[in-house]
């Protein structure tokens, strides 16, 4: 298909504003898209990171019942998971969903927890996940990744995904 440039730009009248037009629609695009790469280059929670954090954390959980095991980073998105044998099958959506809440609300999915259950029940119906066992992953304070951990009761859970946590910190 061929296109006729000065269709582009009805505004720019002359050749030479044309062409400056679009030597800065250029520009633009090559900045936006060098700030796409340095964004996605500049991952804070790797794979490697996120499978020592579920290592930790599968140290505590064996001191109860299986647990299923997730990291995300911080836009929530999947980096590893971990469903160790005789988990129930739910816990793996739980846990995902714990991550992905802490990621999104920079905080324990435990103080989520407490604040639905001091009257914030709108929590509840937000799709989120606002069970203890969701903990936040953080560097300097800025929130990179999160994890999240089903499988034992409330108490079990948070303490599994600590560990997880504290491992991420070192």
């Amino acid at each position: 298909m061929k296109t006729n440039v000065g269709n582009l730009f009805p505004a720019v009248q002359s050749k030479s504003q044309r062409r400056r037009a679009i030597l800065v629609g250029a520009l633009g695009l090559v900045l936006t898209w060098e700030a796409q790469a340095h964004a996605q280059s500049t991952v804070e929670v790797d794979a490697t990171t996120a499978r020592k954090v579920i290592s930790a954390a599968i140290v505590e959980a064996q001191k109860g019942p299986p647990s299923s095991i997730f990291v995300v980073d911080n836009s929530g998105v999947l980096v590893a998971a971990e469903r160790m044998d005789g988990a129930f099958p739910a816990s793996a959506k739980i846990a995902q969903g714990k991550a992905e809440t802490a990621a999104a609300f920079w905080q324990s999915t435990g103080n989520l927890e407490n604040a639905a259950n001091g009257g914030r029940a709108a929590l509840l119906s937000s799709g989120y996940v606002v069970m203890q066992g969701g903990i936040p992953l953080k560097i300097d304070g800025k929130v990179v990744g999160a994890i999240g951990v089903s499988g034992g009761n409330k108490d079990q859970d948070e303490a599994v995904a600590k560990a997880g946590a504290a491992a991420f910190a070192k």
